[in-house]
């Protein structure tokens, strides 16, 4: 199952390929108490990033060679975001969520015709919000009066900031300057339905839910190269065998677990389940 890619954001390509493997046991399994979801050759001709994702992940977990080049996948993208055809330098993380967000329309679009008459079936969910999306919540605290608030906030990437007083960050280290209680005050005070004037305002962020795969963006830009030109590399644990893999273009090497933490790191993915082999016909020969 080793595999590479020869575009320089191959690491999302490699994202929204295992995700299109969970959209095909997705499509098998959830099933409308009103309607059952049609047959998955019918909803792919009417998608087709997912489709063209499925063949990618077929043409990775059952394909011969140890590696493949996603030159379909990046053409049919290209004719969808006209903003990443090009070669200039572009920033993995904005092609990620313009991916994602392309994908979920998608996909919402043909769940809202299957359940179109299914008064009770969830119209605006789809795995991607189902894997990806989590959410946050913000208390707020007038300082003059005490009077708070509550508002909740869906998110698919958490854009961390890095502390500058630490010459070494863990990521905790970001995580607790994300989360940290903060003040607002001159310009960016909000206004008190309360005093019914605008008061410095104590922001407290919390995780109020999780998503199944957690995806943290450092906030700078980071890649291999200089200002002319440069591509991303990846670093991805195969959970069957337990090891991890770089991916560099064609070059696909095992490294050891200790190379894994890198001051590099641009992107950073995290799963709350472990992987589990997608069920891919011909694929338990192997």
């Amino acid at each position: 199952s080793i595999y590479s890619f020869c575009h320089k954001k191959y690491l999302t390509i490699f994202c929204c390929s295992f995700l299109v493997h969970m959209i095909k046991m997705q499509l098998c399994m959830k099933q409308c108490m009103c309607t059952l979801l049609t047959d998955i050759s019918m909803v792919l001709s009417s998608c087709r990033v997912a489709e063209i994702f499925v063949g990618l992940l077929e043409d990775m977990w059952l394909g011969r060679s140890s590696s493949c080049a996603p030159v379909e996948a990046k053409s049919v993208l290209c004719s969808i975001l006209p903003q990443f055809n090009n070669y200039l330098q572009q920033d993995a993380q904005e092609l990620l969520l313009s991916l994602l967000n392309t994908l979920h329309d998608n996909l919402k679009k043909v769940r809202q015709d299957q359940n179109r008459n299914c008064a009770t079936a969830p119209r605006d969910s789809t795995i991607v919000s189902h894997l990806f999306e989590g959410q946050l919540s913000y208390r707020t605290l007038c300082m003059h009066c005490n009077y708070q608030t509550h508002s909740t906030q869906t998110f698919t990437v958490l854009s961390i900031p890095i502390p500058p007083a630490i010459i070494k960050s863990r990521l905790y280290d970001c995580l607790s300057l994300f989360f940290e209680r903060t003040v607002l005050t001159g310009g960016e005070q909000m206004l008190c339905s309360v005093c019914g004037l605008r008061r410095e305002t104590g922001v407290l962020t919390c995780l109020e839910k999780p998503p199944e795969i957690l995806m943290l963006h450092l906030k700078r830009w980071n890649h291999a190269g200089h200002l002319n030109m440069g591509h991303y590399t990846a670093l991805c644990h195969n959970a069957l065998s337990q090891t991890w893999h770089s991916f560099d273009d064609l070059v696909v090497r095992e490294v050891q677990d200790s190379l894994v933490q890198s001051p590099n790191a641009y992107l950073l993915l995290y799963s709350r389940k472990r992987f589990q082999k997608p069920k891919i016909h011909g694929l338990g020969a192997l």
